[in-house]
C-alpha cells in the first residue's frame, strides 16, 4: 500500500511538471506567431526595461562582448558566446528570430528545472505535503515575473535557477556543488554573489565550513573569470564600472513615493500585471515601450497586501526556526539594496526573480507546524489557493494588452 502511494505521488509530480512544460510550450508557440522574436529592428527597454535586444545580439553572439556591461555578467557573456558558436556550428547562419527562440527554449528548460528544485526544497527540506508543495510551485511558476523572464531573453530566469539551487545544496552542506553555484551565480549577475553568500551563511551547519565555502567560492570565481577571454577586461573595469553603475542607477525618491514603489515592485508586479505606462521607466520611447506604474486595480492591491501580511505573519510565527533565516536574509538584502538604497528602484521589476524565490519559501512556512497551528495552516493554504486563482484570472487583461503590444 505504501509503495502504491509512493508511486502515485511520484506520478502526480511528474504529471505536474509535464503539464507545466506543456503550458510553457504553448506560450512559446503563441509568441512564435508574433513579431516579438524578430529583434532586427527592435530596441532595448521596449518591455519593462529589459535589455533583451542587446542580450540576444550582444551577449549571445559569435563576437565576444567587451563592453562595460561585462562587469555585471562576466561569465554569462562567455556562455552566450559559446552558446551562439555551438548554434552556428549546428544550424549555420540563422535569423534573429530563430536565434532568439533558441535562447528562450534554453530558458524554458531552466525555468522548469528551477520549479523542480523548488518543489524538492519544499517537500524534502521544509516538510510540506505534496499538495502544498505543488501549490507553492504553481504560484511561483505562473507568477507574471517568472513567465515574463522565461520568455524574454534576459539573465533573470538563470539567476533564479542558481539561487534556488543554492538554497537546496547549501542546506544539504554540499560544498563542491555550492562552490560551483557560487561561481555561476556571480558569473551570471555579479551582485548576486552577495545573495549566494547570504544563503551560504544563513543555511546552517558548521561555521568554519560555511566560511571555507565562501572563501573557496570567491577564489574560484576570480580564477575562472581570469582565465576566460574577458578576464582582463573584467578586472580592469569592475571597480570603476561598479561605482558608475551605482551613481547612474540609484534613485532619490521621497519616503512616501519610495514606500509605494517598494510595495508594488516587491509584492505586486512579481506575481501580477499591474498598471502600465506607454514609455520606458526613464520616459524614453513614448508610445513604443511599456513600463509598470506603482498602482493596480483594487483586487490586485488587496491580494498583494495580504501576501505581504502573510509574509510578516510567517516571519513572526517562525522566527525561531532556522529554515526561515536564509530566505528572510535574502529578502531583507533586496529590500535594503533596491528599497532603502534605491538602486534600480525605478525599474525594480527587473530584479523580481532575485527575491521571489525567497518570498515563496518564507510563505510556504505558514503551512508548517503541529497541533495548535492546524487552523493557521488551513487559513494560509486557503489564502494561497485564492492567490493562485488571482494569478490565473486577474492577469488576463494584462496579458491581452501585452499580446496586443507585441503583435504590432
Amino acid at each position: 500500500m505504501a509503495e502504491r502511494g509512493t508511486r502515485r505521488a511520484l506520478g502526480a509530480r511528474i504529471g505536474f511538471f509535464a503539464g507545466l512544460a506543456v503550458i510553457y510550450a504553448v506560450i512559446f508557440l503563441l509568441l512564435w506567431d508574433t513579431p516579438f522574436y524578430d529583434v532586427g529592428n527592435a530596441h532595448n527597454d521596449r518591455l519593462f526595461s529589459a535589455d533583451d535586444v542587446y542580450y540576444s545580439t550582444g551577449f549571445f553572439s559569435t563576437q565576444m562582448d567587451t563592453s562595460p556591461r561585462i562587469i555585471k555578467h562576466p561569465l554569462l557573456v562567455v556562455f552566450g558566446w559559446l552558446f551562439t558558436s555551438l548554434e552556428r556550428l549546428v544550424f549555420g547562419v540563422i535569423s534573429y528570430r530563430s536565434h532568439y527562440a533558441l535562447i528562450v527554449a534554453m530558458q524554458m528548460c531552466a525555468s522548469v528545472l528551477s520549479t523542480i528544485y523548488l518543489e524538492r526544497i519544499l517537500r524534502v527540506q521544509y516538510g510540506l505535503g505534496q499538495r502544498q508543495s505543488l501549490l507553492i510551485c504553481s504560484i511561483y511558476a505562473l507568477a507574471f515575473s517568472t513567465l515574463f523572464y522565461t520568455f524574454v531573453a534576459e539573465s533573470y530566469i538563470l539567476s533564479a535557477l542558481l539561487i534556488i539551487m543554492t538554497f537546496y545544496y547549501s542546506r544539504r552542506q554540499n560544498m563542491p556543488v555550492t562552490v560551483i553555484l557560487g561561481v555561476l551565480t556571480a558569473g551570471v549577475t555579479i551582485t548576486n554573489a552577495i545573495i549566494w553568500a547570504i544563503v551560504v551563511v544563513f543555511s546552517g551547519g558548521n561555521w568554519k565550513r560555511r566560511f571555507l565555502t565562501l572563501a573557496i567560492g570567491g577564489a574560484a570565481f576570480c580564477l575562472v573569470t581570469l582565465i576566460t577571454p574577458i578576464g582582463r577586461d573584467f578586472f580592469a573595469q569592475v571597480i570603476s564600472g561598479g561605482i558608475n553603475s551605482g551613481k547612474n542607477y540609484s534613485d532619490h525618491f521621497g519616503l512616501i513615493e519610495t514606500v509605494k514603489r517598494v510595495f508594488f515592485i516587491f509584492f505586486g508586479s512579481t506575481a501580477f500585471y499591474i498598471d502600465t505606462a506607454m514609455e520606458s521607466p526613464f520616459g524614453d520611447f513614448k508610445g513604443d515601450a511599456l513600463s509598470f506604474l506603482p498602482s493596480a486595480n483594487i483586487f490586485i492591491v488587496v491580494l498583494s497586501a495580504l501576501w505581504l501580511a502573510l509574509l510578516i505573519f510567517t516571519v513572526v510565527r517562525c522566527r525561531r526556526e532556522k529554515m526561515i533565516y536564509a530566505p528572510l536574509a535574502v529578502l531583507i538584502f533586496n529590500l535594503i539594496f533596491h528599497g532603502v538604497m534605491q538602486y534600480g528602484l525605478k525599474e525594480g521589476f527587473l530584479y523580481s526573480l532575485h527575491h521571489l524565490p525567497a518570498q515563496v519559501l518564507i510563505v510556504s512556512m505558514s503551512m508548517t507546524g503541529d497541533g495548535a497551528a492546524k487552523r493557521e495552516r488551513t487559513v494560509s493554504e486557503g489564502f494561497l489557493w485564492c492567490y493562485l486563482l488571482g494569478e490565473l484570472t486577474l492577469n488576463i487583461p494584462g496579458y491581452m494588452s501585452l499580446a496586443e503590444f507585441i503583435s504590432r
